[in-house]
């Protein structure tokens, strides 16, 4: 038992030193005036590979297990993207850094494949003119490999997605103060059904169909205080609360041709129905008044030509996590503002 234990772990062993090849990795970072002064460091499954500065490059080789797929992070402060990925055969890769949106962003230009599900990023931004702060960071998360599947080869899928956020304000200036507050939860959950066309000669269609719907709560409220010399303050608080139910039908066609093995061309005609209910609440010192309503005009007729992956793209986004923070400081006549939201997208397949 001994022995064949013994060898089991040696082959092991062998198998893992066959898979250990030497990668070659091409990292660039884009030329941008804005960031000329910056330094990026590029990150190997853990572990720092170079640093690289505004529009230059640099090689860096590893020996790494071929077999398992490589993360790779492109890192400037708390500013960071991940990108996890399959290697091509031969071993070589090539990836770009650079800033969009004041966000970092890494690019695989060659060299593998992106695994689905993976990825996350981060970004730290401050306003050097009023000294504001903004930090977000997202996360795709695995269940993406479930979309992914869908838009390649059509089915059912159902999504979920939570958002939640808070805010804070508060101001105090001459002759007044002022402090509010709010919050917001939404539930929404899309039923999706997509049948791809078949790639055979002459007119193709396809279809989409989506029923769902979204709960939204909204808490809002607020106390002022006016001081004026001579007469004693006045003060005036307010709460109000809005929850509304959306539902959400829709259906589209596509008519067009493959032009062709993957490039479908053609028209997409869209049909959509979106009603609400609100009921919505304001409380005072000196009264409650509330209020309900009902918009049934909720109807969308819309024309295309967008590819049908592009199509169904915009009924399922993709999977993830998303965490936002905002702060302005209290500098001048400006108030202390403070928001921070988290959110969750995520789908699981139906039969």
């Amino acid at each position: 038992m001994k022995r064949v234990i013994t060898l089991f772990i040696l082959g092991f062993f062998c198998l893992t030193l066959i898979a250990q090849e030497e990668v070659t990795f091409s990292f660039s970072f884009k030329e941008q005036h804005r960031y000329r002064k910056i330094t990026v460091t590029m990150i190997v499954n853990g572990t720092e590979a170079v640093k690289i500065k505004n529009g230059s490059s640099a090689i860096y080789k590893a020996i790494l297990d071929v077999r398992q797929p490589v993360k790779v992070m492109a890192k400037y402060g708390l500013n960071k993207m991940e990108r996890t990925f399959i290697l091509s055969p031969g071993n070589k890769c090539s990836l770009e850094a650079s800033f969009y949106g004041g966000m970092m962003d890494l690019n695989l230009l060659s060299g593998g494949k992106l695994a689905p599900g993976t990825g996350s990023k981060s970004s730290l931004l401050v306003n050097k003119k009023d000294l504001s702060v903004s930090y977000t960071s997202e996360t795709t998360n695995a269940t993406d490999t479930i979309r992914q599947q869908w838009l390649e080869k059509g089915g059912k899928i159902k999504g979920t997605s939570y958002v939640g956020g808070v805010t804070f304000i508060s101001m105090n200036s001459s002759g007044m103060k002022m402090t509010g507050f709010g919050g917001q939860f939404a539930l929404s959950e899309s039923y999706l059904n997509f049948k791809i066309p078949e790639n055979k000669p002459g007119i193709r269609s396809w279809n989409s169909l989506v029923f769902g719907y979204s709960e939204t709560f909204q808490l809002y409220g607020s106390k002022s205080t006016f001081e004026m010399e001579g007469i004693p303050p006045m003060e005036s608080s307010s709460i109000s609360t809005d929850l509304m139910f959306a539902p959400n039908i829709g259906y589209t066609l596509g008519l067009g041709k493959f032009k062709n093995e993957t490039k479908w061309k053609g028209v997409a005609f869209e049909l959509t129905y979106k009603p609400s209910l609100v009921y919505s609440t304001v409380v005072t010192e000196n009264s409650t008044d509330h209020n309900f309503s009902f918009n049934y005009m909720g109807f969308g007729l819309g024309v295309n030509f967008n590819s049908y992956t592009s199509n169904a793209s915009k009924l399922a986004p993709k999977a993830q996590s998303k965490f936002t923070f905002f702060m302005m400081p209290p500098i001048k006549d400006m108030p202390l503002f403070i928001t921070v939201g988290y959110g969750l997208t995520f789908y699981i397949k139906r039969n």
